[in-house]
């Protein structure tokens, strides 16, 4: 999952049984040697290692020794989360408007920290909080395989799989896998504070399979972790990313991240049958890596912005079998294809203040943009009707804009209506050239969201998502694929929720031409189109009322700062526009 609104800105118990639900504010603990864990961490630390429930005895010691020491406890979460806080009351940045008074509220209320609960009060700190990160350059190098490493350094980052994979029986399945990686301190503050590089880490597991002929999308239960729990962790040769069980593998031994093996377990909470999901499947890359955005920037503006490439076909490894399980039913793999992510950078979360004044300045005097986006990935077989005579892939971004604002978090019983915006993306050709494309994409149909894969943690939410949409491509492509529509291979909402609480939409798709005939299949995203305060204050801890939403909004820029803002952005025209001119991927 993807793109930064910024121009200016061995293990045991395994077991086949869903997993034991809890609600959100669940704050019973256990307590035994070490420290006492709160429910949340309990019950994410055994959906990570698979287990039924929490059980001491079901874990090794070594791990258990780290998820029971003084630095995983909520005690130690609180304190330093505490000194992040006042490190930045007492640091404000130029041209920032203050957030003392919401600083101030948190600190109030945080005594007592969970990881989770620590993780989702990132969306309260401000454009400042970027300070101490890596920032990210605008002239990058990218050196494999060692840029396919998480980047711990900087302030977010996510390796994301997805595609559609066939069964011995021709039924397609639309599968995700995605570990999204927060550092949660700045490095060196994090240091001081006696934590490695993976201890300041939250990795989130998102994990679901649609099965297009059940018409069922199975969305996992949302995985939280903190590395403090030790259940982090990362080799480069052979690459090995885990998060407990979960696993990115590679069975090369020579430091190369493909062929891959992809493992992970989850259970969908919300379905009463039980929902509990599974994939082994081993993966070739086909035709290689490209770069997203400009060179690979997607953007890096003054230090902010994200990094970001992507392998745009995988294919099942032939020598090494793959399947996925829904319930009790194991599914055999024979074909299809998935793709590859990779982006990393800071000042996505929370939205990040630029290195220099000016640019800070200029931000006070623009108008602001939605957050949010579509995101689409489409392969497209050989097809000698349309004279594809071998594989091509299209990956299409539409970021929310000022004049769809009506279409976006929005509820209630009538459909929402034609939706027309702009889209740039990438055309992968045959030789995995990759070739700048943008165009008109059109949503026609909506589907509301009514469902959650964890109805306790995350509501309902009763917002509209895109259900169909169609596309007209400008570039040098295929004619056969400037004009296509497509709609969820599952006739249904396929939507899913970060720990934070923000909900997105995510699954597989099909491709039709204009005559109704399969052009190829992907996957579709839709982030920001739900409203999900409320969720994101309970599950930071917080209470839940009208005077505490009010700190989850941006403080308004004063009078007097804008026309100070405007003023030294004349004054320092000639640094802005050097700052410009060395923006990339704008």
């Amino acid at each position: 999952m993807k793109y930064l609104r910024a121009v200016l800105m061995a293990m045991s118990g395994l077991s086949n049984q869903p997993y034991r639900q809890a609600g959100a504010q669940d704050s019973a603990v256990v307590s035994g040697l070490g420290i006492a864990l709160d429910e949340s961490t309990k019950r994410n630390i055994a959906q990570a290692l698979w287990l039924t429930q929490y059980d001491e005895k079901a874990i090794p010691e070594t791990l258990l020794s780290k998820i029971k020491s003084e630095k995983n406890s909520n005690a130690a979460f609180a304190q330093r989360f505490r000194e992040r806080l006042e490190g930045m009351m007492k640091r404000p940045l130029s041209f920032v408007p203050s957030r003392k008074d919401r600083y101030r509220f948190l600190l109030e209320h945080s005594q007592s920290l969970s990881p989770s609960q620590f993780y989702s009060r990132v969306h309260y700190l401000g454009p400042e909080s970027v300070i101490g990160y890596e920032p990210v350059p605008a002239d990058p190098q990218f050196s494999f395989p060692a840029t396919d490493a998480p980047q711990w350094s900087n302030q977010v980052g996510w390796h994301f799989f997805v595609g559609n994979l066939v069964d011995t029986s021709g039924r397609n399945y639309g599968v995700q896998l995605m570990f999204w990686q927060y550092a949660l301190l700045p490095p060196a503050f994090a240091a001081e504070r006696g934590l490695s590089e993976i201890e300041n880490q939250a990795v989130e597991i998102h994990f679901a399979i649609g099965d297009e002929s059940s018409g069922i999308h199975y969305c996992a239960n949302t995985v939280i972790v903190a590395g403090t729990t030790g259940l982090i962790d990362f080799s480069p040769v052979p690459y090995t990313y885990s998060v407990g069980r979960n696993s990115i593998r590679s069975t090369d031994a020579s430091g190369s991240m493909f062929p891959l093996r992809l493992q992970a377990r989850g259970c969908d909470l919300g379905k009463e049958s039980g929902g509990e999901i599974e994939i082994d499947i081993s993966l070739k890359d086909l035709k290689g890596y490209f770069l997203q955005g400009e060179n690979g920037s997607w953007p890096s503006v003054d230090g902010v912005g994200t990094l970001y490439y992507s392998a745009s076909s995988l294919g099942l490894a032939a020598d090494t079998p793959s399947s996925l399980r829904i319930g009790g039913r194991k599914i055999d793999l024979v074909g299809g294809s998935m793709w590859y992510d990779h982006q990393w950078g800071t000042g996505f979360m929370p939205k990040g203040a630029p290195r220099h004044a000016v640019m800070r300045a200029v931000q006070n005097i623009t108008q602001p943009t939605p957050g949010g986006w579509d995101w689409f990935m489409f392969q497209f077989p050989v097809d000698e009707r349309i004279g594809l005579e071998r594989e091509v892939a299209l990956t299409i971004s539409a970021l929310h804009t000022i004049e769809n604002k009506a279409f976006y978090r929005q509820k209630g019983e009538t459909p929402l209506g034609l939706m027309t915006t702009p889209f740039i993306g990438k055309y992968i050709d045959p030789d995995n050239r990759s070739i700048d494309v943008k165009g008109i994409m059109k949503v026609d149909e909506w589907m509301k969201s009514t469902s959650s894969p964890n109805p306790a943690l995350y509501p309902p939410t009763g917002y509209w998502y895109p259900k169909r949409y169609s596309f007209e491509v400008e570039g040098e492509l295929p004619d056969a694929l400037r004009r296509f529509w497509g709609k969820p291979i599952i006739d249904g909402e396929q939507t899913g929720f970060f720990a934070t609480g923000l909900q997105y939409s995510e699954g597989g798709t099909v491709v039709f031409d204009e005559n109704g005939k399969e052009l190829g299949r992907g996957f579709a995203e839709h982030t920001d189109y739900a409203d999900t305060s409320e969720i994101v204050l309970s599950l930071a801890g917080l209470p839940v009322n009208t005077d505490t939403l009010k700190y989850l909004d941006q403080p308004k820029v004063s009078l007097p700062m804008k026309v100070c803002s405007w003023l030294y952005a004349a004054l320092h025209k000639k640094e802005l526009n050097r700052i410009l001119a060395e923006a990339k991927g704008l």
